[in-house]
């Protein structure tokens, strides 16, 4: 019988299942960094992480359900993060507020990204009922969150689903090409949403590279949450 001594056995205890879950989601991160979602597929994620595609199915029926995972993960981490800032530096100040939101996600851009992919994708393509559970995860994550922030419940909401929509609206305009000359014979093809999302023309003078963006966004955020909080006192 042949043996592949570089394949891992199959998970047996709980820590190594959890394990096993982890290496699938970082094999499947690594290869979205170079390979457009729309073209990736379970082989190539099965591949990575050293695993037949038969035991990547028993952690994920499809690729979708496995970057719902992935957002999962991502977004519990970020919430996470910013709680303990939270907690431990009891901000008073939009400008102390916006300080522990950004750090908690000082390398947003694959939190950006993922959320792109969630709303122009994944909430399409997974089945409802694992979508129902997700979203009820993450409220749960949320709620732990609010409680901590320094404003009344309905402010501090708003500053999340401005920091969400500034993420997004953020992360389409970093992802666009840069305008180049108009050269007919080199010509691509325009981007599905399953690569980027809705897309501005190659010509228009919004679109651009990752210069700067991560300041930038900063900047947006700062300006929505002092916006948002100048005549909410503290809670």
């Amino acid at each position: 019988m042949t043996t592949h001594p570089s394949r891992p056995m199959r998970a047996r205890s709980l820590a190594e299942k959890q394990q096993r879950r982890a290496d699938i989601l970082c094999a499947a991160e690594d290869l979205w960094t170079t390979t457009p979602y729309a073209d990736l597929s379970m082989n190539q994620v099965a591949s990575a992480a050293q695993l037949a595609k038969g035991t990547l199915y028993l952690y994920f029926d499809t690729k979708e359900e496995l970057f719902l995972a992935l957002v999962d993960s991502h977004l519990a981490a970020w919430i996470t993060r910013a709680a303990a800032l939270l907690e431990e530096r009891r901000p008073r100040t939009p400008a102390q507020l916006a300080d522990a939101l950004l750090e908690a996600g000082q390398d947003s851009h694959s939190v950006r990204r993922l959320l792109v992919l969630l709303g122009t994708v994944l909430e399409r393509r997974v089945r409802p009922e694992l979508l129902q559970g997700f979203y009820q995860n993450l409220n749960v994550h949320l709620e732990r969150l609010l409680a901590l922030m320094p404003l009344e419940r309905e402010v501090s909401v708003r500053v999340l689903r401005h920091l969400y929509a500034l993420a997004i609206g953020w992360q389409h305009l970093s992802e666009q090409p840069q305008p180049q000359k108009f050269q007919p014979q080199k010509l691509q093809p325009r981007p599905t949403d399953a690569q980027t999302g809705p897309a501005l023309g190659q010509g228009c003078v919004l679109s651009g590279g990752q210069h700067d963006a991560d300041e930038e966004f900063g900047l947006a955020v700062r300006a929505v949450i002092d916006r948002m909080t100048r005549v909410a006192a503290p809670a």
